[in-house]
């Protein structure tokens, strides 16, 4: 349809789809051609000026120094007939229809990397993503690598990640590119028994030719057995003796190892599971740890002195940068404890340490991630008797973390909270400070008090966090004023004024800021108010909000 646009005494017609049809109908058809493009004894008919200003390719081979090239055919090499006819189809319509077939697809992908259309390899590369098999993935990655394509390098990687042991055993393996397969072994996160993999690329070795030995060499021998490097490795004679001599002193510790381990990259899944092998080590009544229990009436415990703990052992080494447990916490006692990990039993890194701190219900925990096998958690203290108490345990690869100084939160929300199993432990009506509610109250309900001069408001957050600024409505239904100041602790015994407002009338909202501290700990201590004796807050932020209230 031809639409006219009016604008003053100007007339702009436009027949877009029709110039898009006219062109379209161009594409193979002999009426104006006056080029010939032979694909593998094919006869394409085509027409140089909508290929040279479709492609600077097509412009360079058929305009050589802007002169117009005289031949009529022209010879396309190393492509299927079947997928040049695609990428002309997208020259002339800009549209094309990708079957199935990844072969043909992986060609349309050279083509288009080739010719730089850009639209066309970004659509093709989408496709591809979405087909990832066991069947196709090595075909798929050595395309990836030869083009340098990064988005599909590492949909290709992650996939492999995922499936590494049918990778290394499956019937492609042979298939993959030296400079392929080299990458994959260089990745921590493909995870497979290295004596699986020596077996595969020993294979690989046997169809293809491993330049300067660049493939063998990425086989992280230190982590086999001395048994298996004997009787498996050396009579192979694919791995010189001197790299045997050196994997062995690597083995049994005469020198460092100089390869990390490979271990298993799961992302935000829970592998701490029966499902994933997981089990508990030692600790006793461990049933339930890693079920999913939430009952607090079942938990696993152990005895608190230096030869205890609950510990888990992970199906396969694995990364971990997140813990979530919870403390037994049908009363008001707390507990202390440490969390170390391992991938032998026999050198552990501590990678939580709140031996120092008191903490309670839920725990919810980040640190840099570490590749562990074993998680050993080790309770140091219970404030109602000698025993450590765990309800549940999961451990995780979270693909992004909160900012974390040490291995305490930094929280960007409220986590003074009853969600966040904080607790007030001193005060009159103790949950309305921490409910979340800070619009519903009057003259009886609605907040936490104490008397002055005779008590105070004492707040437990669940853990330590690492903390710089809090958020507090005083009770404000008429004109009266208070003071009061605010300390913080991580141990009940050693505090810290946050905020002294004893000189200066306050009403309603309170905004704090001061230098920031792990607490654990929250105590409010008013001095004085305008009406009464009591002092009375609606509610408590920590960390304070950024919105205005």
């Amino acid at each position: 349809m031809v639409l006219p646009v009016e604008t003053d005494d100007v007339i702009t017609i436009s027949d877009v789809s029709k110039l898009c049809e006219d062109i379209s109908s161009l594409y193979l058809n002999e009426k104006f051609s006056d080029v010939i493009l032979v694909v593998d004894g094919h006869k394409l008919h085509s027409h140089k000026a909508i290929l040279a200003v479709r492609s600077e390719f097509f412009e360079a081979l058929l305009y050589d120094g802007h002169q117009d090239l005289k031949q009529s055919e022209v010879a396309i090499t190393d492509v299927s007939p079947e997928a040049f006819k695609k990428l002309l189809k997208f020259i002339y319509t800009g549209t094309i229809t990708v079957t199935s077939n990844v072969g043909l697809i992986l060609e349309v992908l050279g083509l288009a990397h080739q010719y730089s259309f850009k639209d066309l390899e970004n659509a093709t590369i989408q496709k591809l993503k979405s087909a990832l098999n066991l069947k196709n993935i090595c075909s798929i990655l050595n395309t990836a690598n030869l083009y340098d394509l990064s988005d599909l390098k590492q949909a290709c990687h992650t996939f492999m990640d995922q499936n590494a042991s049918e990778i290394v055993t499956g019937d492609c393996f042979t298939d993959l590119s030296q400079k392929s397969l080299i990458k994959l072994l260089q990745r921590d996160t493909f995870f497979a028994p290295e004596m699986e993999i020596f077996k595969s690329v020993s294979k690989w070795c046997k169809v293809n030719d491993d330049v300067d030995g660049l493939v063998i060499r990425s086989v992280r021998l230190s982590w086999l057995t001395v048994v298996d490097i004997v009787s498996i490795v050396w009579p192979s004679k694919l791995v010189e003796n001197e790299n045997l001599l050196g994997a062995i002193a690597e083995i049994v510790g005469v020198r460092a190892k100089t390869s990390v381990c490979r271990a298993k990259k799961l992302t935000d899944l829970n592998i701490a599971t029966p499902e994933n092998k997981a089990e508990v080590i030692a600790g006793n009544n461990t049933t339930f740890l890693l079920t999913g229990n939430r009952n607090v009436d079942k938990y696993a415990y152990h005895s608190i002195d230096c030869k205890n703990s609950i510990t888990v052992k992970l199906g396969v080494p694995s990364y971990l940068n997140h813990i979530n447990m919870m403390l037994w916490d049908k009363d008001l006692r707390y507990y202390s404890y440490y969390i170390e990990v391992s991938l032998d039993q026999e050198n552990w890194k501590k990678v939580v340490d709140y031996s120092s701190y008191s903490c309670r219900s839920i725990q919810d925990l980040y640190f840099k991630e570490e590749i562990a096998q074993y998680v050993r958690i080790v309770g140091t203290h219970n404030s109602a008797h000698r025993e450590f108490h765990l309800v549940f345990f999961e451990a995780y690869f979270k693909a992004t973390i909160p900012k974390v100084i040490g291995d305490i939160i930094c929280p960007i929300t409220n986590v003074a909270t009853l969600s966040k199993k904080a607790m007030v432990i001193e005060g009159s009506n103790p949950n309305e400070l921490i409910n979340e509610n800070f619009t519903k109250y009057d003259g009886s309900t609605g907040y936490t008090f104490h008397t002055v001069g005779v008590d105070k408001i004492m707040v437990q957050l669940a853990q330590p966090y690492m903390i710089s600024s809090m958020k507090l409505r005083l009770w404000d239904g008429d004109g009266r004023s208070y003071r009061y100041f605010i300390e913080t602790s991580v141990d009940k015994s050693n505090w810290k004024i946050a905020a002294d407002r004893r000189n200066e009338d306050c009403k309603s909202w309170q905004t704090l800021q001061f230098d920031q501290r792990p607490v654990v700990y929250i105590r409010i201590t008013g001095t004085h108010n305008t009406a009464n004796n009591g002092f009375h807050c609606v509610h408590l932020e920590c960390p304070a909000s950024s919105d205005n209230k």
